[in-house]
């Protein structure tokens, strides 16, 4: 044996000794890392179809996510956008809807469809050795579906199910009439109701599909593990059968109601023992130009246990078991709410508490050492979530759905690394109000209305959403 190794397996021997570390005081957080968000280019087919394909070989799959710009915006809100995605893998002209998620599942894959405010979106994923089965799965469900009558009546059934069980459900009714409240008659203001259910037919789901679900209507993301030349070709070859034609023009949609001063909408009703509430407002349009930043001065104020209203109404009163608030964007606007439930008797305090934060974070400055747990949580969340191709895919959609800058999720997490106690203030004023705002509320009208009556003008609404004269 050589002293070489003799010396080193003495030293190996000897006791570890751990450096001194205070424990009483915070680390010192590095420098936000750089988001490797990926490079991506976009090639339009001949038929006008969008592909981006972003090679990733850390595991031996590939996800496909396609987007059409045809949700709600262009259904008037009437929902045929959501049945035409949801039926597209209930049969198709060469499989029955059995056959076809026999086919899907025996190469252990799904494909789901979805709509939403201003766009639909149908995704895959599954073994990068089966991307030829998936591709030809993936077009028949999108070139090929005949949206079989049955099919159609079992998803009204469910659809029918769900909005009575909505009607029972207080954070269900909130979340309509806080649309309601904030849109008007704009489509991303609209609910589905019996009536609007059962209207939907077959044809003019067939209808829907012929003037929406069009090559050069989508763009069609992929991620995993491929060699973009061959799979581009693949898709070609995939698609070859789906024939573009032109999207007929927008109807002019209905602007939001602009909101002025402070209401209250109550909901009666009359077995409840506790409300549902959501403080809400207007926000812009997904494309403004400072959400990173507007994400930190949110979090600060409701993002989670950290936040200030859930440390208020938990915490400090016990008027609530949690209590978050969130923007949410779409392509014409958005909205900001901020929600808690909270028993009858403390339902106007816990609004006042809402209100009360709100206004807070508009005239004091954050805190540095508060700000800075925002900056890393948030941060830390984005860089996270890219480790999820179906997230990744659904981004760089969003940059073209949106209209956002080219680099946008590159310098994501820097800028909200930037953020300072002065820029989350000017933000808060900016893009906070607690002057225009209106409340929303569900609960037992005949104990919380006297109190709210403080609070602002109250309109009393019925279960079914009709204002109570």
């Amino acid at each position: 044996m050589s002293f070489r190794i003799l010396l080193t397996s003495a030293v190996a021997l000897l006791p570890f000794v751990a450096p001194a570390v205070d424990r009483t005081k915070q680390p010192t957080p590095g420098a936000a890392p750089t988001a490797a968000f990926p490079d991506f280019k976009v090639r339009t087919l001949a038929s006008g179809l969008r592909v981006i394909v972003i090679p990733d070989d850390r595991s031996p799959t590939v996800t496909l996510r396609l987007q059409l710009k045809a949700g709600s915006t262009v259904d008037g809100g009437s929902g045929l956008s959501g049945f035409t995605a949801s039926l597209l893998n209930r049969g198709t002209a060469k499989l029955d809807a059995a056959a076809f998620a026999k086919a899907i599942d025996s190469i252990g894959a799904q494909l789901n469809g979805g709509a939403s405010a201003d766009s639909m979106s149908v995704s895959t994923s599954g073994l990068t050795k089966f991307t030829d089965r998936l591709l030809e799965l993936f077009a028949d469900a999108l070139v090929n579906p005949v949206f079989p009558a049955d099919e159609l009546a079992k998803e009204q059934k469910r659809s029918l199910s769900s909005i009575a069980a909505g009607k029972k459900q207080p954070g269900t009714l909130a979340g309509n009439l806080m649309g309601r409240v904030i849109f008007g008659e704009h489509p991303y203001g609209k609910f589905s109701t019996e009536d609007s259910v059962k209207a939907v037919t077959r044809d003019a789901i067939v209808a829907f599909h012929k003037t929406w679900i069009v090559p050069n209507n989508a763009s069609l993301v992929i991620v995993g593990d491929v060699e973009p030349d061959a799979i581009v070709a693949k898709v070609e070859k995939a698609f070859a059968a789906w024939e573009s034609r032109p999207t007929p023009p927008l109807a002019p949609l209905p602007p939001p109601p602009k909101m002025s001063g402070l209401t209250v909408h109550l909901v009666d009703r009359p077995e409840s023992v506790q409300s549902s509430i959501i403080v809400c407002q207007p926000a812009p349009a997904r494309n403004f130009p400072d959400l990173p930043e507007v994400n930190v001065m949110n979090s600060t104020l409701g993002g989670g246990f950290s936040g200030r209203l859930f440390q208020n109404l938990r915490e400090k009163h016990g008027y609530t078991y949690g209590s978050s608030c969130a923007f949410n964007y779409y392509a014409q606007g958005g909205y900001f709410q901020a929600t808690a439930d909270a028993r009858n008797e403390v339902t106007a305090p816990a609004i006042k508490e809402i209100l009360n934060e709100i206004g807070r974070i508009r005239t004091e400055p954050i805190p540095a050492e508060e700000l800075e747990l925002q900056r890393q949580y948030n941060v830390g969340n984005y860089l996270l979530s890219l480790e999820s191709a179906s997230r990744v895919a659904g981004r760089v959609q969003d940059i073209e759905l949106y209209g956002l800058p080219a680099d946008f999720y590159k310098t994501y997490a820097t800028r909200m690394s930037a953020v300072t106690p002065d820029s989350a203030q000017k933000l808060a004023q900016k893009y906070l109000s607690t002057e225009n705002t209106a409340i929303v509320v569900v609960g037992k009208a005949e104990t919380v209305k006297p109190e709210l009556e403080k609070i602002g003008k109250v309109v009393v609404y019925d279960t079914e959403l009709n204002v109570v004269k």
